[in-house]
């Protein structure tokens, strides 16, 4: 199982199966699924499979993790996985680990996503060693774009997503330069 991942106001920790109703939730929410679930309702036993791939994924230090703001509220989901399949046909993709992360919109402009991939990207090197992540944002994606930027991923290149064009990005974290990863 994952360990809990420290943030400046809250933690990232472990989903669960008991999770399932808030996830659905949070995936139901129109302005999460606008890019995440390509503005699609995902069933709930979809969402229930994403959860038991996280346990599957846990293995290998990836999978899921729930946002908690410092009182202990779930205000998102926060993740490492392999890319998809239909992402993984760029060549500058496959193989790649790529991070997720959903905030509620009501916890939207608090820096919740920024601590949570920072966090990821932290874990990622220091804990699974790995020395890139790769990312695909929707081009109208505008909060998202600003986030990879933010956190050091730089564009690489573009593909066509299931609902818009994807923006590819990368971001470098095996040379050792704690500097690049943000705090």
């Amino acid at each position: 199982m994952n360990a809990d991942l420290s943030l400046p106001r809250g933690r990232l920790r472990p989903a669960r199966a008991d999770d399932l109703d808030v996830l659905l939730k949070l995936l139901h929410d129109k302005d999460v699924r606008r890019y995440l679930c390509d503005d699609t309702a995902l069933p709930r036993e979809t969402v229930a499979g994403m959860l038991g791939r996280s346990e599957q994924l846990a293995s290998r230090g990836l999978g899921l993790w729930m946002i908690e703001n410092s009182s202990g509220d779930v205000v998102g989901v926060a993740g490492l996985q392999p890319v998809s399949e239909e992402v993984g046909t760029a060549p500058t993709m496959a193989g790649g680990i790529e991070p997720v992360i959903a905030v509620n919109p009501v916890s939207w402009g608090r820096g919740l996503a920024r601590e949570a991939m920072s966090a990821l990207i932290r874990y990622a090197r220091d804990e699974l060693g790995l020395s890139q992540l790769v990312a695909a944002v929707d081009e109208p994606n505008t909060r998202s774009h600003r986030l990879m930027d933010h956190c050091g991923f730089v564009p690489i290149g573009r593909t066509q997503g299931p609902a818009y064009e994807l923006v590819l990005y990368r971001v470098q974290l095996g040379d050792g330069d704690r500097s690049l990863v943000p705090q």
